[in-house]
């Protein structure tokens, strides 16, 4: 059985991996350099506590990580914020990555957070379909805003009142 916790700084390697995964091979992220160790440690100690990344274990091994980030350094957003998971290749089609976004979406309003957002491309269709069973509503389509595999990418904006 998987478990969740908070992420460590010794986690950066598998964050990483995990990561890269969906940046060589997918359009889950519009990151189009992988990511080092390095990078994602200090990626986890720029998030705090308001702003918590979690990671699933399964059988002592990290095979999700899932994060609120903050959505804008202006003080007027300080209740928003970004909803991010990524699951190991080998792993997904478990619904891993909404029971770590719905333990997010728990956590969220002890931390003062109102809106979650999620901006997905709208060819990912299983994250879409993940957003809609967490009762996120698609509130626009931003139109060829990026460009990955040689393609133009639509990316649609969800959001969730918590």
């Amino acid at each position: 059985m998987p478990q969740i916790r908070p992420a460590k700084p010794e986690d950066a390697d598998a964050i990483a991996r995990i990561y890269n995964q969906a940046v060589l091979h997918s359009t889950a992220t519009f990151d189009q350099e992988p990511k080092s160790a390095e990078d994602r440690r200090k990626w986890l100690t720029s998030h705090g506590p308001r702003h918590p990344v979690l990671v699933l274990v399964e059988d002592g091994a990290v095979v999700g990580w899932g994060s609120l980030t903050q959505y804008s350094d202006r003080r007027a957003y300080d209740g928003t914020v970004e909803i991010s998971t990524y699951i190991d290749e080998g792993f997904l089609g478990r619904r891993l990555g909404t029971a770590l976004a719905q333990a997010l979406i728990e956590l969220a309003p002890s931390l003062g957070i109102h809106v979650i957002l999620s901006r997905i491309c709208t060819e990912n269709t299983a994250s879409l379909a993940m957003a809609a069973r967490l009762g996120f509503t698609q509130v626009g389509v931003m139109h060829e805003v990026g460009r990955k595999f040689d393609r133009q990418l639509d990316v649609a904006l969800l959001e969730l009142i918590v």
